[in-house]
């Protein structure tokens, strides 16, 4: 989808600059004049790869910086002012770039006639669907400062969420990564020194030691194989589970792996719940609220089940019994999903299952990193160890050469 820059003028003659997203310059034109604008000039924007101009490249934008523009535009919506000056502002006191460029945009397209679910909507990959879908309720509703507090509210839990499962696996990770890197200078500078004085003795080198030797010697002449090939794999791996069948595949492993696996169905359960009961509660309708948190969910099983019972609940059944059904979530999630909805207290049950689930989260984060530990000693002892038996196991057959 392509980028167009536009001046159009309205029937006063009043003229206004922005950009619009369209897949082609046809379908734009269509749009504005829809919007019964007359067009001036229209041109697609070129992005400048040579000179790197786009800071989305550089500069991501964050949740933090997410949440705290959502708070800001909340307080000045609530205080009275504008969208359009409240958007102004906030272009003006945004620090990150990349984001102050994108609300630049939604004002002019604001200024222009259009909604502010709508502008929004122009930019999926700063202000996703869920958010949007809110926005809307709260502009329908009246109630848009509530809804933009409860968006900040949303994204600052994700967030915890996400730094809970990363802190989890940042430890091992950096555990391997240091035995790796411990492994290759064993190999590259210690052990051809060892092999070198004990080959002025003519002796013959123990089986583990010539494995070794063998592999420092692969490893020092072709390298940049054993790197193409380490690359090779990793792309091929992200290129497969980017397609539809390895996607499903990656969620199912996710979901069924030994300890990780639990902490993944906890979180994706946890958003969930987290979401609709936060739709739900905004005046969004049940069937446009579980579709929008069957795309938020990030995990394709979960969501699968979801739209699953979004078709069964338009036919008539209630919510809990296709969740139930789908043997996805755990009997807990769908016994409270139905005791709420026959309480007619839904949004709250949900939001309570949230919460349960982010402290199973915290919980099952400590059992992983209890676990962890001890088993990253090993593995680190076992890894390090080996070499260093292969390496002196010429030594000890060295005193029989003297000898």
């Amino acid at each position: 989808m392509a980028t167009f820059i536009y001046e159009v003028r309205d029937r006063r003659g009043k003229v206004f600059t922005g950009t619009m997203e369209g897949d082609n310059k046809s379908s734009v034109i269509s749009r504005l004049r829809e919007m019964d604008y007359f067009i001036t000039s229209l041109e697609e924007k070129k992005e400048n790869i040579l000179f790197f101009s786009s800071l989305t490249l550089f500069q991501g934008i964050k949740l933090k910086d997410l949440t705290i523009f959502y708070r800001q535009f909340a307080t000045m919506v609530n205080a009275g002012l504008t969208l359009v000056n409240s958007l102004d502002i906030l272009t003006k006191q945004v620090e990150n770039k990349a984001l102050a460029k994108v609300i630049e945009v939604v004002k002019s397209e604001v200024e222009a006639g259009s909604t502010l679910a709508e502008a929004m909507g122009k930019h999926p990959k700063v202000f996703s669907e869920l958010y949007v879908s809110m926005v809307r309720a709260g502009e329908i509703g009246g109630v848009l400062d509530e809804i933009l507090n409860k968006i900040a509210d949303l994204i600052e839990k994700e967030f915890a969420l996400q730094q809970k499962i990363k802190s989890a696996m940042s430890y091992p990770t950096f555990v391997i990564g240091a035995a790796l890197l411990m492994g290759i200078f064993m190999l590259a500078f210690i052990l051809p020194q060892f092999v070198g004085i004990f080959d002025q003795f003519g002796g013959e080198l123990p089986a583990l030691t010539r494995f070794f030797v063998t592999l420092s010697n692969l490893f020092g002449k072709y390298w940049y194989i054993f790197l193409g090939i380490i690359v090779l794999l990793v792309m091929g791996f992200m290129s497969y589970i980017k397609t539809p069948s390895g996607k499903i595949k990656f969620d199912k492993f996710k979901l069924n792996a030994p300890i990780i696996g639990e902490i993944n169905r906890k979180g994706a359960v946890a958003r969930f719940t987290r979401i609709l009961g936060t739709l739900i509660k905004s005046g969004v309708p049940i069937l446009e609220a579980l579709q929008v948190s069957s795309n938020a969910i990030g995990n394709l099983v979960i969501s699968s089940a979801v739209l699953e019972a979004k078709t069964k609940i338009k036919e008539g059944q209630s919510i809990s019994s296709p969740l139930a059904a789908s043997g996805v979530f755990p009997p807990m999630v769908t016994q409270m999903i139905a005791v709420g909805e026959e309480s007619g207290e839904l949004e709250e049950m949900l939001i309570k299952v949230a919460k349960f689930y982010d402290e199973e989260v915290d919980r099952s984060v400590e059992k992983l990193t209890a676990v962890i530990e001890p088993l990253m000693m090993v593995f680190i002892g076992l890894t390090i160890g080996t070499m260093i038996i292969a390496m002196y196991l010429p030594i000890f057959n060295m005193v029989n050469l003297i000898q």
